[in-house]
């Protein structure tokens, strides 16, 4: 009995791990920080809290595990120390090895970035910058190749001229000792900013430059007195070089006002994540772009606040990019191979592959495996990495090539892979990013794919070229596509394998179905690797098509599906056999394959492979074999399975005579707002099902003539004909209309119908007005005239009745 409570408790532990959601953490050392990358899962909350040096990351999911196994084998534990979770949608903790400060931001993108940043020392242990002092009225200088770009002020070049020498006259006076006093005193010093920080994040910060070196004024002086810039009339000119020194003594205390303020957390500078191609509002401190200033003022004023802050907002976007980026010598494929050969390359690495007492040189393992994956060999660069031995010594990035030895396989990949999200980069990785992931996203970076893919040598191109010309294909790109295509042809390589796919992805484009077929019949034929896809494609389009396939087609596929029962392409050659036996129109055997698609597939296939199976069954098949299967699918399926082809079948249905299945039917769909026309078949099906008030509640709103038609037959079930003959005349169906008024003894409303004489039962309407007239009393008469009267009134009536029944027959008849 306790190995059977067991039993059911791992498996219960096993299967709610199954469904958790792995978050795959990455790492990178850098100056300064460690940081941590992460996916976040879409949609959720999350916080990170520090306590001394602890932290606790929080994702507000109940199944999310976090993957730390890589984490420590990129950066050391110099800062953090540890990660643990105690079991799903547990908080993640992180342990520091330091009295260190985390940091935390959101990309665009989705990722979750944590910095574990080294806390800056006590401002008096860390050297101030050179400061602008007014007694000696020279100003620090800049950097020896100063920015081009900064705060500007709109000066005149009189003024800068003027500025300049008298800056020179002040250096030079200073010299001997003559100092010109600045006409505004100096200010006190001010208090230091106290230093504000948060345990995860903070809006801006501003480091500390390192003190530059001022030249002294003796060596302004003399330098400018070697150039012959000084005349007498400036030396004399002192009141200019006082309200020189002035204008930039308002300007420092400005700028360092500003940098407080925002240091203590008074003001918050615009650093905020900007889309691409939109400059978001954000000016930048360095750069003159959006400044309406006159370009021709080349005078401007640059601090450490302006390089710091200026800096931090400008590279905010790149720099999180970049960081997500693979470098490209990383990747550089092309370059781990030379022109000779094959076997010359190859043996010349396997030659000291292995040192003394049997043990391999690593760094000649990896340099044999990026051989390998230089000549497209993917299963070989694989086994080779597999010699490596596990642990901390292992090389860095060995997941990087085994992602590439899958790629160049042609192997499917997870969606968490190394290369995932990477398509917007600059370099190589977008162009293997968009490998990965199976397509090319709309935001990639599409010309460093082209650049990425032109570097490849001659056998990756033909290896690797249809395949990019595929998924440009299938982006719309056609230029693009065209390119790569071309790229082949000019290897001058025969065969080259998938180039019929890439040719019928550019023709489906240019929607040329006539050559997509060519293209994908001559891949059949070939029996190549890719004959079982260019199968499934070629099934696809006669379906979208409604095009016949050859008899042999299905016999073709379940041969495929067999070699392949056990792969990722199994289920959809399962999918594509069904989907021919329903275009050869045999539905028997099509849903017995299609019991064996959701034996071995699951419910998922199988509502997939229904949608096509049933359309072609309600479009083509007979009544006997539609109503067969259609019967017992209105009552059986699924949500799923029913809402593709619910207004389809339904009509069907209600042509056939079976409301009842129909509306069964359209009710397993009853969670999405109806269409018009869905509202049309329900009402028709109540109609059917003698439910007026139902019919009328469905009709309401819609004012097509086929609803007024409804409503009038749900009016005339209802028994209310007058209402019926109104709606019938909104149709100009005048004899109907007549009909209704006739039965509701509304003649009045009859003679009101343009052309009611006319009418079969205006007639009718006529003669029941006269059988009224007739058949009224006589009053005042005497006995025997009253009688006489009688007699004759009997004998009116009686041939006006006669009259009316013949007019109702000859009605009924016709």
């Amino acid at each position: 009995m306790n190995w059977r409570a067991l039993t059911i408790a791992l498996c219960t532990v096993a299967a709610s791990a199954a469904q958790a959601e792995t978050i795959v953490a990455r790492s990178g050392e850098h100056d300064g920080f460690s940081r941590l990358v992460m996916r976040l899962p879409e949609g959720v909350d999350w916080s990170l809290t520090q306590n001394g040096q602890s932290g606790v990351l929080n994702i507000n999911s109940p199944d999310v595990v976090y993957d730390t196994s890589e984490v420590f084998g990129l950066i050391p534990r110099t800062r953090l120390k540890s990660l643990s979770q105690v079991g799903p949608g547990q908080p993640l903790k992180l342990e520091m090895a330091c009295d260190c400060q985390l940091r935390s931001h959101v990309m665009t993108n989705g990722y979750l970035v944590i910095d574990v940043r080294d806390r800056q020392k006590p401002s008096s242990e860390i050297a101030q910058p050179a400061q602008y002092r007014p007694e000696s009225s020279v100003l620090p200088l800049l950097p020896a190749a100063p920015p081009t770009t900064g705060y500007r002020f709109s000066l005149n070049e009189t003024d800068i001229q003027t500025s300049r020498l008298e800056k020179t006259l002040q250096s030079a006076l200073a010299t001997d000792g003559n100092l010109v006093k600045a006409a505004v005193e100096t200010p006190a010093p001010e208090p230091e900013p106290q230093d504000v920080s948060t345990e995860v994040s903070e809006p801006l910060e501003l480091p500390v430059l390192t003190e530059e070196v001022v030249p002294t004024a003796t060596a302004t002086a003399e330098a400018a007195f070697e150039s012959g810039l000084l005349a007498d009339a400036d030396l004399l000119d002192m009141e200019e070089a006082a309200r020189t020194a002035t204008v930039n003594e308002s300007e420092r205390r400005l700028l360092q006002q500003i940098g407080r303020a925002t240091n203590q957390g008074l003001l918050d500078l615009l650093v905020t994540e900007v889309q691409d191609g939109s400059t978001g509002g954000i000016v930048d401190p360095l750069g003159s772009q959006d400044r309406p200033l006159n370009p021709l003022d080349h005078i401007s004023v640059t601090t450490a606040i302006d390089r710091e802050t200026g800096l931090f907002a400008r590279q905010t976007d790149e720099e999180e990019t970049d960081q997500l980026c693979f470098a490209d010598v990383e990747i550089a494929v092309h370059k781990w191979g030379t022109e000779d050969p094959f076997s010359v390359q190859i043996s010349k690495l396997r030659n000291g592959l292995v040192k003394e007492f049997d043990k391999f040189d690593e760094d000649k393992v990896v340099e044999l495996a990026k051989t390998y994956l230089f000549f497209g060999f993917g299963a070989e660069a694989r086994a080779m990495l597999a010699l490596l031995p596990e642990g901390p010594g292992r090389p860095d990035n060995i997941d990087v090539l085994e992602a590439l030895a899958d790629l160049l396989d042609g192997q499917p990949m997870p969606v968490h892979n190394p290369f995932s999200g990477q398509q917007v980069c600059a370099g190589h990785s977008a162009f293997w990013s968009a490998l990965a992931e199976g397509e090319i996203k709309n935001n990639a970076n599409t010309d460093a794919i082209q650049q990425a893919y032109a570097l490849m040598p001659v056998h990756l191109r033909v290896h690797l070229g249809p395949r990019i010309s595929t998924l440009f294909s299938q982006l719309g790109e056609k230029h693009m596509a065209e390119a790569a295509l071309r790229s082949v042809e000019r290897t001058g390589v025969e065969h080259v394998p998938e180039i019929n796919l890439a040719e019928a992805a550019l023709a489906e484009l240019e929607g040329d179905t006539e050559t997509v077929v060519e293209e994908l019949e001559e891949e059949v034929a070939e029996r190549s690797a890719n004959t079982p896809q260019a199968l499934i494609d070629l099934i696809n389009l006669h379906y979208e098509e409604r095009r016949a396939l050859s008899p042999d087609v299905p016999e073709l596929v379940g041969s495929y599906e067999l070699e392949n029962r056990d792969t990722d392409l199994g289920t959809d050659l399962r999918k594509a056999e069904v989907t021919s036996l329903a275009l050869e129109g045999r539905f028997d055997e099509a849903f017995h394959e299609l019991n064996r698609v959701t034996e071995q597939d699951g419910p998922v296939a199988r509502a997939e492979t229904l949608e096509p199976l049933l359309v072609l069954l309600t479009e083509r098949a007979s009544d006997v074999t539609f109503l067969h299967y259609g019967l017992t699918f209105s009552k059986q399926a699924t949500t799923a399975e029913a809402a593709p082809v619910v207004d389809l079948m339904a009509r069907r249905l209600l042509d056939l005579g079976f409301a009842e299945h129909a509306r069964s039917l359209m009710q397993k769909d009853a969670l999405e707002a109806p269409s018009p026309e869905r509202k049309l078949m329900i009402a028709e099906a109540a109609v059917a099902l003698n439910e007026a008030d139902v019919a009328i509640a469905e009709l309401e709103g819609l004012q097509s003539s086929e609803a007024n038609r409804l409503r009038a037959r749900a009016y005339w079930q209802d028994g209310d004909y007058n209402s019926a003959s109104q709606v019938l005349l909104k149709e100009e169906d005048t004899e109907e209309a007549a009909r209704g008024f006739w039965l509701s003894e509304n003649y009045q409303a009859i003679s009101g119908i343009d052309g009611a004489s006319e009418a079969r039962f205006g007639a009718v309407a006529n003669v029941s007005t006269e059988i009224d007239r007739v058949a009224q009393d006589p009053e005042g008469m005497p006995p025997l005239a009253e009688a006489r009267a009688l007699m004759e009134t009997s004998a009116g009536t009686r041939t006006r009745i006669e009259e009316l029944l013949s007019r109702v027959g000859t009605i009924d008849t016709q």
